[in-house]
């Protein structure tokens, strides 16, 4: 039963020269793969070095996909033709199949043999040992001449050793007679360094960075220079974020060996990326990148017055940028810009005024004191390095703080006072932050005299607008008769940043007299105003004549045109003469205040200057003289007889009042020529008395010394 199943050896013979095929078959397909492999690996080496080299250098990123594409190849060359085929099964009975190929022949003795002799052929029962035996006998000297090596295509296996070592010597070739350019491809495309090309031109763009930043809208300038061999002619090539493609060519400026290039770039709207080429160099892709230059977007100014004033702060939104400060203000200018910035500074036009800090993101504030009128504007720098070209500008118009207006004035007094006098002071003072102080001042002599106070009771410091009315005795300031004395008023405000501010009234000159000059005075200017009454009525006499021709020559006058011509000059006198009557009226009414505030007036001289000059001429200058030249206006409208008739009544009654008042100057004239007769005599018999006393002492000193 056991020689029954126990399976025969093939002969060793065979079996050996079967392994030595097997053998020579895995050797030939890993010399071949090893041959493609190389073959692979020095084509895509190549063509690397010749797109890096020619391009002048890619860049890195394209490097690295290309040497991953290239690994790709290699490693599915080596599954395919060594990886794959030394896998695959290759056992005795393969080999045989491959011989009964080779040896028709042998009609698949040899197979059998490998078969019945093979560990995988299965026991049976029904097979033969001695059939088995004798098949593998028989085999064995059916193949005793054959070449199994035939089944080896030794052509194939020659040719692709000879190509590999061929590949081997072209690899260490190379290596040996250029390993700089070897190494450098190896540190460019393996290592991905960035590692240069040898090149007789290097192309140097002048870029503080890899990354040129510009405005949108703006003209870009790109510059370069050449090391080494400097080309005549450099190439601008660009291409924008909207795949737009061009090639310029660059200025050249400057003499040979000393070239620069320039390509500006016009109204760039868009991101791009551009790269020069010239002689044997091509730089690498330049990204420019454009952005908006920063600006003022909101803004909003605060103003805080000076604490004397008393002004609230005021705060004015965006678009108010013209304002007006008092001097001594705090302006705090606060702005929000399209942007983060890296500096922002306020500036005018002498300079910085102060950094501005920053309050948020993208918000800055600045705090200064303007001293004076002037224009401000911030200079902003972003974090690209882009300003900003056309800034917004707040104008600042400072105010200064005018001193304060004061007045003095004293109705009624002429320049001459008796010391007696009463003098009705008015004061007025206004400040527009408020008044601190305000006095009353005088001096006894001239402006070198010291100064006395008067302090005003009804005054308190705050008020911006202050009015007081008092009566002052000259006697109160010790002034006698033929000294000057100087009246006026002294204000000044809270200004504590350039002031305070002081103010002096006009001063008011008062020279004292005695009270025969003073009424001599007031004697001598009656009569030369009564002169002037007297031209007046003159005149008022010669425009009665006039309006009488006016009459006469109405008649023949043709329309109202005409008419008007004629008697529009007369309505025009008429009213001028009211008006020179009314400055008449008021030199007499300021004779009469200065007699009162002398106290030189009596009842009968108040009552004659009252009631019977100052009323009639005021009654004249008001009504009479006003009511005749409407009458004349209405005449010249409407040429009747009535209205003719009316106007010379009306001037007869005007004549006989101003005679009426002439005669009565004229008739006080006498009077005062009378009473001032009598004055002098007056004086002269005092003089008299004092020189006659006077002798009669110097009489009786000489008696007594004898």
């Amino acid at each position: 039963m056991n020689s029954l199943t126990t399976q025969p050896d093939l002969d060793k013979h065979v079996q050996a020269r079967l392994m030595r095929v097997v053998r020579r078959l895995r050797m030939v397909v890993t010399l071949d793969a090893a041959m493609r492999i190389t073959a692979t690996v020095l084509v895509l080496s190549v063509v690397s070095f010749a797109m890096d080299y020619g391009t002048h250098g890619l860049r890195w990123s394209m490097r690295l996909a290309y040497g991953v594409l290239a690994m790709s190849i290699i490693l599915l060359l080596a599954w395919r033709r060594l990886w794959k085929p030394l896998h695959l099964t290759m056992g005795l009975v393969e080999v045989a199949h491959l011989v009964e190929r080779s040896f028709p022949q042998l009609s698949s003795i040899l197979i059998s043999a490998v078969r019945f002799s093979s560990t995988d052929m299965t026991p049976s029962p029904s097979n033969s040992p001695a059939l088995m035996r004798s098949v593998i006998e028989r085999a064995a000297g059916a193949v005793s001449g054959l070449d199994f090596d035939v089944v080896v295509n030794r052509q194939h296996a020659r040719r692709a050793g000879a190509y590999f070592i061929a590949l081997l010597t072209l690899s260490v070739s190379t290596v040996v007679w250029a390993p700089e350019v070897v190494g450098m491809w190896f540190e460019r495309n393996v290592l991905l360094q960035e590692t240069p090309w040898p090149q007789r031109t290097h192309l140097v763009v002048e870029l503080d960075s890899d990354v040129l930043f510009g405005a949108i809208g703006d003209d870009l300038i790109i510059q370069a220079h050449a090391l080494g061999d400097q080309p005549r002619e450099v190439e601008f090539h660009y291409e924008t974020s909207s795949g737009k493609r061009g090639r310029e060519m660059m200025v050249t400026v400057g003499s040979a060996g000393s070239y620069r290039y320039r390509f500006t770039f016009k109204d760039a709207r868009e991101n791009f990326q551009f790269s020069l080429r010239g002689g044997d160099d091509r730089t690498p892709w330049y990204q420019a990148k454009l952005e908006e230059r920063p600006r003022v977007a909101t803004s909003d100014i605060e103003v805080q017055p000076p604490a004397y004033s008393q002004l609230a702060a005021v705060t004015m939104g965006d678009g108010q940028r013209h304002i007006e400060v008092l001097q001594g203000s705090r302006v705090s200018l606060t702005v929000t810009t399209n942007k983060a910035l890296a500096d922002i500074t306020l500036v005018n036009g002498d300079g910085s005024v102060s950094q501005t800090k920053a309050t948020d993101d993208a918000r800055y504030r600045v705090t200064f004191s303007p001293e004076q009128t002037d224009t401000y504007h911030f200079q902003m720098l972003d974090q690209v390095g882009l300003h900003n070209k056309r800034p917004v500008r707040f104008s600042i118009r400072v105010i200064e703080d005018e001193p304060p207006f004061v007045r003095v004035r004293i109705p009624g007094v002429g320049d001459m006072v008796t010391k007696e006098a009463i003098l009705p002071i008015t004061v007025e003072s206004n400040d527009t932050y408020g008044l601190a102080t305000l006095d009353l001042f005088y001096r006894v002599g001239d402006e070198s005299a010291d100064e006395v106070q008067v302090s005003l009771p009804e005054f308190v410091p705050g008020r911006k607008q202050f009015s007081t009315s008092l009566h002052w005795p000259i006697l109160a300031s010790e002034a006698n008769e033929g000294m000057r004395l100087l009246l006026g008023a002294r204000a000044s405000d809270f200004n504590d940043v350039t002031g305070p501010g002081t103010a002096d009234s006009i001063t008011v000159t008062l020279r004292i007299v005695t009270s025969d000059e003073l009424l001599a005075e007031l004697a001598r200017r009656e009569q030369e105003y009564r002169m002037d009454f007297q031209r007046i009525v003159h005149a008022q006499q010669r425009l009665r004549g006039d309006l009488l021709t006016a009459a006469r020559q109405a008649e023949a006058a043709k329309g109202e045109q005409q008419l008007a011509q004629l008697l529009s000059p007369l309505e025009r006198r008429q009213r001028n003469l009211a008006r020179s009557v009314n400055i008449v009226r008021q030199q007499f009414q300021q004779i009469l205040d200065e007699l009162r505030i002398n106290q030189l007036d009596t009842k009968d001289e108040s009552e004659r200057l009252s009631e019977e000059i100052i009323g009639p001429l005021n009654a004249l200058a008001t009504r009479d003289l006003i009511d005749a030249a409407d009458g004349i206006r209405r005449w010249s409208r409407q040429a009747t007889k009535q209205i003719r008739r009316s106007i010379d009544v009306k001037q007869e009654e005007i004549l006989r009042k101003m005679q009426s008042i002439l005669d009565g100057m004229i008739q006080w004239e006498g009077y005062h020529e009378l009473v001032n007769m009598l004055r002098d005599i007056m004086r002269l018999q005092n003089e008299l008395h004092s020189e006659t006393k006077e002798a009669l002492n110097t009489q009786g000193d000489d008696v007594f010394e004898d």
